[in-house]
């Protein structure tokens, strides 16, 4: 679970401590607050989750926080974009709110 974060550089340090990662759940939707951190995400964008997914090895990706609250600039349609553009599309897991998902294929 990645909580607030956008730094690929705790992901590589967490790759290199837990060495076998099947599920990530990564906060996503690119959240920004205005007057902080000067307007860079505090959590990750497509992008950078798609990149964490390849630097983690996993097999499933679970994102969590990327809509329902303004503070997000990126939702469910910047996600797949990514994740399709880095060939990573499979691993996605994208459910409505309360929902479950397989974890399995």
């Amino acid at each position: 679970m990645s909580g607030d974060n956008a730094s690929m550089r705790a992901v590589a340090e967490i790759s290199r401590r837990v060495p076998r990662v099947d599920v990530a759940v990564l906060n996503a939707g690119a959240a920004r607050v205005e007057g902080k951190f000067r307007r860079r995400p505090v959590s990750m964008d497509g992008h950078r989750a798609a990149a964490a997914a390849a630097v983690l090895g996993v097999t499933v990706v679970v994102p969590a926080h990327y809509d329902g609250w303004t503070h997000f600039s990126e939702g469910r349609e910047g996600l797949e974009t990514a994740f399709d553009e880095a060939g990573l599309a499979p691993l996605l897991r994208l459910t409505g709110h309360g929902s479950w998902t397989a974890l399995r294929g």
